[in-house]
């Protein structure tokens, strides 16, 4: 007697075990995305997370001619709904002297030490054409720091820009020892070359000399330009994106030990992109060139890397589409094999993959009703 309810016991025990176990697992939900984000009319889209909420900055029309806007934020809570924030630098308010009054390119947004550092790319032309010569100031990089992401920014290169030579596209790469280093292009030479220079955080100041990583090489994809770099470690190993305009705007990238290399450019470059020819719309898939009437994608290119829902990396670029004057946002995963960077982007059908609980907790307005 003893013996059966002894069985009877731990049978119970059991069951409330299971019961127990089965109720606090975590749910599995899934996002859904189709690209492109038509909310983020933005070129060179950067995606940042806060604290519940992802933010966007990027390049904002109009993009050749007449006065930039200066520096849009947005806000989302599932990465697929944006609202507009407010101008983190607005043009209209600056001084008519400054060095970065109009042709506000490419700005980033990066935690460091716990503050927002703002990047933006800029010049002084009196409303004039992107870049000419003879214009007031060269275009040059900058940096504006905030203590939340939606500031007030104050702009730390005030007086002069932070790069000592016409440049672009500047961003900022965190190294594993807490070294913090900028990253931008020349792109108005000959010859197009990417630079890294460490960043004094607390002057606002380049530390060193910038150096020389890559170069643009004639005759090849890269042929065109190079600009846009972007920074990310995986296993020790340091990649480095970059964008090409050569034949219609794809996107690169370069490996290296260390941030000052050398850089060894991945040999099936370009690893995405897309263009356009006799009336029918092509993609590159790492160096490869293929047909695809269905691709709605003109170009598309000037990435920058977040972390996803799924807990990977994701890549966040602009694109043109057939029948649109202005860009729109992209978004999808990346993933590394063997030491190389793998990616379906740019996809244009709709997506799902599965969010990570941790994920979720913080952004729990990735569930889609």
């Amino acid at each position: 007697m003893a013996k059966q309810a002894l069985s009877v016991f731990l049978l119970s025990v059991a069951l409330v075990w299971f019961m127990s176990s089965c109720g606090s697992a975590d749910p599995e939900y899934s996002f859904t995305y189709q690209n492109p984000v038509d909310q983020l009319e933005f070129r060179d889209t950067h995606i940042l997370w806060g604290d519940s909420t992802f933010y966007a900055v990027g390049t904002s029309a109009p993009f050749w001619e007449g006065q930039s806007p200066g520096v849009k934020l947005y806000r989302s809570p599932d990465l697929l709904n944006w609202e507009f924030v407010d101008l983190l630098i607005d043009a209209e308010e600056l001084p008519d002297d400054v060095w970065y009054k109009d042709r506000f390119w490419a700005p980033e947004l990066h935690r460091i030490n716990n503050r927002y550092f703002l990047t933006f790319n800029c010049q002084n032309s009196g409303g004039g054409h992107y870049y000419e010569p003879d214009m007031y100031h060269h275009h040059a990089c900058g940096l504006a720091v905030a203590d939340h992401i939606e500031g007030p920014y104050t702009v730390k290169t005030h007086d002069e820009p932070l790069t000592p030579f016409p440049s672009n596209d500047l961003t900022l790469f965190t190294d594993k020892d807490g070294k913090v280093y900028a990253f931008f292009n020349d792109g108005w030479t000959d010859i197009h070359h990417i630079y890294v220079a460490e960043l004094d955080t607390v002057n606002y100041v380049l530390k060193t000399e910038p150096v020389k990583l890559i170069s643009q090489e004639p005759g090849t994809w890269d042929g065109g330009g190079i600009e846009g770099a972007f920074v990310i470690t995986h296993e020790d190993t340091y990649y480095m994106f970059y964008s090409s305009w050569t034949r219609g705007y794809a996107v690169g990238y370069a490996t290296a030990d260390n941030v000052y290399g050398p850089w060894t450019k991945y040999e099936n470059n370009p690893l995405f992109g897309a263009f356009s020819e006799d009336g029918t719309n092509y993609l590159f898939r790492e160096g490869e060139i293929i047909a695809d009437p269905a691709s709605p994608y003109i170009t598309v290119g000037h990435n920058q890397v977040f972390t996803g829902p799924d807990g990977r990396y994701w890549t966040s670029f602009h694109g043109y589409v057939e029948g649109k004057a202005e860009p729109a946002t992209i978004i999808d995963p990346i993933w590394f094999e063997n030491g190389r960077i793998k990616t379906d982007a740019p996809t244009y059908t709709e997506q799902e993959t599965r969010i990570l609980p941790e994920i979720l907790e913080r952004f729990p307005g990735l569930i889609q009703n």
